[in-house]
């Protein structure tokens, strides 16, 4: 029975990410280009505020083995739906992930866009989500720092099962080093102002 359900549901849930650059000097000829990610694992959890979060990821190697590319990205929300779905409005705090290929790191923030939540059976989360993120790539060659943000749209769809423990790996490495979220407006900031974009 439980492997019955196993299946039913997915174990360690799943999604598609799509990335394309919002580039108005140079367009990619003949057609705008859009970087597709499969999604290997995605989970959701309510925290101690009651807030919804998701946190997905894809972890692989990249053609032949010779090194790993991960994706992981976490979006944080308010409350689950109370009904069957809910549509969530997202600003700077939403969104965050990063991307990792070798000694590489990339880093996006959500600007602006929208997310929809719809309760399924099996006690999972279906999801879709088009936002402008802002990305910003670690600079290497011992310079230090980051580079300027570039805009990217982001487009999304995912199916996510309850695990708050893995869910939370994942959002914690989406917020290492710096990068994570301002508390929410309602509540006092904790954390002094960073410089980066948020």
């Amino acid at each position: 029975m439980a492997i019955g359900l196993c299946f039913i549901a997915g174990c360690q849930g799943a999604g598609r990410v799509e990335l394309a650059a919002l580039n108005y000097q140079a367009i990619d000829p003949p057609a705008p280009r859009f970087a597709q990610l499969k999604i290997e694992r995605c989970y959701w959890w309510t925290d101690e505020e009651g807030h919804v979060w998701i946190a997905m990821e894809r972890d692989k190697p990249w053609m032949l083995g010779l090194e790993h590319f991960v994706f992981q990205l976490s979006l944080s929300l308010e409350k689950p739906p109370a009904g069957r779905a809910r549509n969530y409005l997202v600003s700077r705090r939403e969104l965050r992930a990063v991307a990792r290929f070798g000694p590489a790191e990339s880093r996006f923030v959500s600007i602006s866009g929208i997310v929809a939540l719809y309760r399924k059976p099996h006690d999972r989360l279906r999801g879709s989500f088009r936002l402008q993120v802002a990305q910003q790539a670690q600079k290497l060659l011992g310079l230090g720092g980051w580079s300027r943000p570039r805009r990217y749209l982001t487009l999304g769809t995912f199916t996510a099962v309850h695990d708050e423990e893995r869910g939370r790996r994942i959002a914690a490495e989406t917020e290492s080093f710096g990068w994570d979220r301002k508390p929410p407006a309602s509540r006092p900031a904790r954390r002094p102002c960073t410089q980066r974009t948020k």
